[in-house]
């Protein structure tokens, strides 16, 4: 009896598994590796698992790359961050070596999802540093769980204050049509390797190396994913804070935001924007760098941050003596 049902069986789970005409099973088949896996640790998160990188000890601060990257976007950090601080990298689902789902690839999923690695170590507040896309993942995690953040850097990051730029309309154009197929999310993929605002990258050996290992690492499976209003919601291509933070003076943390002088003028606009219009925020230009700053100029970008986060930390330190918190 089981010999007779069986095949059916089989054959029903690849028509369900099936999207677009692809069996979703041999999308993973498309992804590469890491360039740091003896590094690499997992943990099931929402039903998810996610690849991290943990380094050092002390308050914690964490990574959150962008778009079609992965936790190898950070490597120029883990060196100097780890001696003063708990370095903590992770790759956001469908990224990396993190699994990949058929759905949920909105900013508020990948929010939960940076939570529950949150809870998972015990983490009761940390920094983070966020860089693109990841933005709008902090943005959301700050609207959601304020408590949990103890400053951010903006490091060419998302902040949806400015209009789109004539880099992203094609995306968002795309994004009103229907998924992907296979065919469409490699190709869209492999574009992504010559992005107009990462030339700088793209211009140097060692950084097109990690640009191109974070890409074939980028599961196809976001681009197909049917539940287009993951990444084409208003809080995900449009200017979104003036509604989820209608008092901007509210937003009480500390933030550092960091442009690179040739990134897409998306950024820079959206950074300036910030700066005027939320209390507490710096703003710091980095010369000769694009989207890819903390790997192109490490050093500078190393520096600027951890002077930040320093200035944070001896101004918070006399309240946690008072309330007894440990991050």
């Amino acid at each position: 009896m089981i010999k007779k049902i069986l095949p059916f069986t089989v054959s029903f789970f690849a028509v369900f598994c099936s999207l677009n005409g692809q069996e979703t099973l041999s999308t993973e088949s498309y992804r590469g590796p890491a360039g740091d896996p003896e590094h690499l640790r997992f943990v099931q998160v929402n039903g998810v698992r996610l690849a991290y990188r943990m380094e050092g000890a002390g308050i914690p601060v964490i990574f959150v790359h962008g778009e079609g990257y992965s936790h190898e976007l950070w490597s120029r950090q883990i060196e100097e961050f780890r001696t003063r601080y708990q370095f903590i990298s992770y790759d956001r689902r469908g990224h990396g070596q993190s699994e990949a789902p058929l759905t949920g690839y909105s900013p508020i999923t990948h929010a939960e999802d940076l939570n529950g690695l949150i809870n998972h170590f015990g983490i009761r507040q940390a920094h983070f540093v966020v860089n693109s896309r990841g933005g709008a993942v902090i943005m959301q995690l700050l609207r959601i769980y304020p408590d949990k953040i103890r400053s951010i850097t903006f490091a060419d990051a998302t902040i949806a204050l400015a209009e789109i730029s004539k880099a992203f309309a094609p995306v968002v154009e795309r994004l009103k049509g229907p998924p992907s197929t296979l065919e469409e999310a490699l190709q869209a993929r492999e574009k992504g390797k010559t992005s107009s605002f990462t030339k700088v990258a793209q211009a140097r050996k060692d950084t097109r190396a990690i640009l191109h290992r974070m890409a074939d690492q980028y599961s196809p499976r976001t681009a197909m994913n049917p539940q287009r209003s993951d990444s084409s919601s208003a809080m995900d291509i449009g200017p979104y804070n003036l509604r989820d933070f209608p008092d901007m003076t509210k937003i009480y943390q500390p933030i550092l935001l960091i442009v690179g002088e040739l990134t897409d003028n998306f950024f820079i606009e959206g950074a300036k924007k910030a700066h005027t219009l939320w209390p507490n925020t710096r703003y710091h230009m980095i010369p000769e760098t694009d989207h890819l700053l903390m790997l192109e100029r490490p050093h500078q970008f190393n520096q600027l941050v951890l002077d930040f986060l320093a200035q944070v930390d001896a101004l918070l330190k006399g309240r946690e003596a008072t309330t007894g918190q440990t991050p």
